[in-house]
């Protein structure tokens, strides 16, 4: 079973979270916002509305932070999305039909055979 680290906001499946080493791991509550993905800026926005659509509710924070990716533009900037526990599941197949959507729409165009 996954545990809940707080700082992260991720589920994880150890006892202790990879990223920032916290050990107070917990089961998840269903309001607990969890990390759906980590992406460029410019595939978060459309991810954020693909799941406004859905009646996903959606956070976000930079990787880098504000001011650095103001600094450097948001065209390298990073993007963490963050759902509520509940609606986790559902948000990771929103993510999965966009991206496996857009990559089978990129094969057709470049004329590939999706063989």
């Amino acid at each position: 079973m996954s545990l809940y680290c707080e700082n992260c906001m991720k589920l994880v499946d150890a006892e202790v979270c990879p990223r920032c080493r916290n050990r107070k791991m917990r089961a998840p509550l269903p309001g607990d916002f969890c990390q759906v993905a980590e992406v460029p800026y410019m595939q978060a926005e459309m991810l954020k509305e693909l799941f406004f659509d859905n009646d996903v509710l959606c956070t976000e924070r930079s990787v880098l932070g504000a001011g650095l990716t103001a600094e450097l533009g948001v065209n390298v900037g990073r993007v963490r999305l963050y759902v509520p526990y509940d609606r986790l599941e559902f948000a990771k197949e929103l993510y999965d039909a966009y991206f496996c959507g857009a990559a089978e729409a990129a094969e057709q165009e470049s004329g590939a055979d999706p063989e």
